[in-house]
């Protein structure tokens, strides 16, 4: 069989090689550091918080660390277990019997939720590392200047509303208690722990979503200055801005589908104890010696800790199919091209239009705020059923008294 004679390859100097390779990586090994030392004190926290693998650490990874850090969440979570059952002993089975029902749903949702996000953890050591390089390879070639300051601003202002919930937190719980230290550390593990868990966990959550979200506008940006403000739109251009968009709706699903069993128990979560709190405001007012100004404090702080996570899950995918319109919006407002440029408008509108249940977790959830809504009436009848349950036992337990009385 005839073989095709082979090219000699001419193999440029060694000098000229360096230069090239150098200039070809310096922008990236730049990007990288400047990405690390924006998140570093993110990433160190939420690795000792058992958030996130110790593999996201800049520097080579070292087997000891590692099976460090698993003993450490092995041990961190079989004493939050074992707290979490004395507290379903001690405190919640001495109350009464619809306080002691959601209080015992609660916390078992809670120890859940904290075994799915450190079953995340240990599942993401291999590319959780690898997803940061994939978005500073991306940046780099899309040649985007990614604004460190405001990313360090959000990150504070995610950190100050934890230390703030948790400051509050301790302190109402240790008041509400009378400062009876076994209860309030009981307390503290079974149910202000677990929030500050899921708080640092989401916090890499919405800073993916609010990169993409940013990406995104920057296509939107590009695209736009292309069509409408450049003499000749060159097509090249603007097939990469597509395939750029198809990557970042790839990653805002697998971002949604990593995450999606922590949301949805997030979501049961928070559903109960809203419900709870507003049934518990609803016996301080009916009953006011019930209640006292701490448990006031106490339930006034949770109902603005749940409702924040929930909007702050839904605002973060709102944005991003906010992006995604006013990308559709300006391709809709393309005319008079050429055949070739019409074409590939077309196929980019056509992939816009396309739904990939980028924002659908469970298979049913879908994260935007027209959510709340659903949430809404679901939380008006599980209220009246709470409501009709408190009547009807209250109406059985005076006619069991009744009859005691009478024998």
């Amino acid at each position: 069989m005839w073989r095709t004679k082979q090219q000699p390859i001419k193999r440029p100097k060694l000098g000229t090689w360096l230069r090239e390779r150098s200039s070809y990586h310096q922008p990236y090994v730049e990007r990288l550091k400047q990405i690390y030392k924006t998140l570093y004190w993110l990433l160190l926290i939420s690795v000792l918080a058992n958030t996130a693998p110790i593999t996201i650490l800049p520097g080579p990874p070292n087997r000891f660390y590692r099976l460090l850090h698993l003993c450490w969440m092995a041990l961190w979570y079989g004493c939050f277990a074992l707290a979490s059952y004395w507290e379903f002993v001690l405190i919640t089975l001495q109350k009464v019997s619809l306080d002691r029902y959601l209080n015992a749903i609660e916390s078992g949702i809670y120890v859940i939720h904290i075994f799915v996000i450190m079953l995340l953890t240990i599942q993401s050591r291999n590319w959780f590392p690898k997803i940061i390089m994939d978005i500073v390879r991306s940046d780099v070639e899309m040649c985007y200047a990614v604004d460190c300051k405001r990313t360090k601003r959000f990150i504070r202002l995610q950190m100050f509303l934890v230390w703030v919930f948790t400051c509050s937190a301790i302190s109402i719980d240790v008041w509400s208690h009378k400062c009876v230290i076994y209860r309030s550390i009981l307390s503290i593990n079974s149910f202000i722990m677990p929030n500050i868990i899921s708080s640092l966990s989401f916090m890499q959550y919405y800073l993916l979503l609010q990169g993409i979200a940013w990406r995104q506008r920057k296509v939107t940006e590009n695209l736009e200055r292309e069509l409408f403000h450049s003499a000749n739109p060159r097509k090249a251009k603007i097939q990469r801005f597509r395939l750029h968009h198809a990557d970042l709706t790839s990653f805002t699903k697998l971002v949604n589908r990593t995450f999606q069993y922590s949301i949805v128990l997030l979501f049961v979560g928070c559903f109960l104890n809203f419900n709870l709190v507003l049934f518990l405001v609803y016996q301080g007012i009916e009953n006011p010696a019930l209640s006292d100004f701490a448990n006031w404090l106490y339930m006034i702080l949770w109902l603005a800790m749940h409702l924040g996570k929930v909007c702050s899950i839904l605002y973060f995918n709102q944005k991003i199919q906010n992006e995604q319109s006013k990308c559709l919006t300006v391709l809709s407002g393309l005319s008079c091209t050429g055949n070739d440029l019409q074409e590939i408008v077309k196929h980019y509108i056509l992939q816009m239009k396309t739904s990939v249940r980028q924002h659908v977790v469970g298979g049913v959830i879908v994260l935007d705020l027209k959510y709340l809504t659903a949430l809404l009436v679901a939380s008006a009848d599980f209220f009246i059923f709470l409501l009709q349950y408190d009547v009807t036992y209250e109406a059985l337990s005076k006619s069991v008294q009744g009859n005691i009385t009478k024998n």
